[in-house]
């Protein structure tokens, strides 16, 4: 699946990082475990089949405004049912949500899913089994010191394995 993706700030970055670790030492299936130098803490703008050059060109002219975005670390959430996505929310301006919500839009054409809500979030766990939910939930940390900020976006293709740097 081809992505737009806003990336962080180096301290919230750390922060993720740290926590990709500690679930990791807890023998836990971290986003961390994988060592590509694509994967990088990041939340998820745009989810697609293909990001066509004009939806590329539209994504950096609405998003250039709103950068930098401070945010705040909201929750953990879990999305799935049998196997568990766990997630740290990241909270932003109602702005920055109708903004995405307008590349969304522009993009019904190739999204994964159209009709999903935006929820912003940073993934720290993927394939997650329920009776590993309260060994995750006692390693991380209630919220990160930190506030994040969101200061660039990237692009990811899949196809080509490849990252771009769109903003930032």
């Amino acid at each position: 699946m081809h992505s737009i993706e806003f990336t962080l700030d180096p301290d919230a970055e750390d922060a993720i990082r740290a926590d990709w670790d500690d679930l990791l030492a807890a023998g836990l299936p971290s986003a961390g475990a994988h060592r590509s130098a694509s994967n990088r803490p990041h939340v998820t703008v745009l989810a697609a089949t293909s990001v066509p050059e004009p939806l590329q060109e539209e994504a950096e002219h609405l998003l250039a405004p709103v950068l930098p975005v401070a945010a705040r670390w909201g929750g953990l959430v879990l999305f799935g049912n049998r196997r568990l996505v766990l997630a740290r929310l990241v909270e932003v301006d109602r702005a920055v949500t109708d903004v995405v919500h307008g590349l969304q839009e522009s993009a019904v054409d190739v999204a994964a899913d159209p009709l999903r809500a935006w929820v912003p979030h940073v993934t720290l766990c993927r394939r997650l089994e329920p009776a590993q939910v309260s060994t995750a939930l006692a390693t991380l940390p209630i919220l990160p010191a930190a506030p994040p900020s969101l200061v660039g976006v990237r692009r990811w293709n899949p196809e080509q394995r490849t990252v771009t740097t769109l903003l930032g």
